[in-house]
């Protein structure tokens, strides 16, 4: 009997329950300033937030000045 044919079926969907909640969350997280500002010029531009697709669709209305990039002020806006 190998380990795995032990796991009785309510403890198997437990677990990916688990793995399951636990992939929801991460895809949830906001990503940092930092992590999107790739160049590291203080700005994220409309090719970095690419890298998010919540917030490359949500480019356009974040960026007040309409200048074509996001600042840190304009980025916490972020939800």
């Amino acid at each position: 009997m190998t380990r795995f044919s032990r796991t009785t079926p309510p403890a198997l969907l437990a677990s990916l329950g688990l793995l399951a909640a636990t992939a929801t969350l991460a895809a949830d997280a906001k990503p940092s300033f930092e992590s999107l500002d790739k160049n590291g010029d203080g700005k994220i531009s409309l090719t970095e937030a690419s890298n998010d697709d919540a917030l490359f669709v949500a480019f356009k209305s974040l960026d007040s000045n309409k200048d074509g990039e996001l600042t840190r002020e304009e980025f916490a806006k972020y939800k």
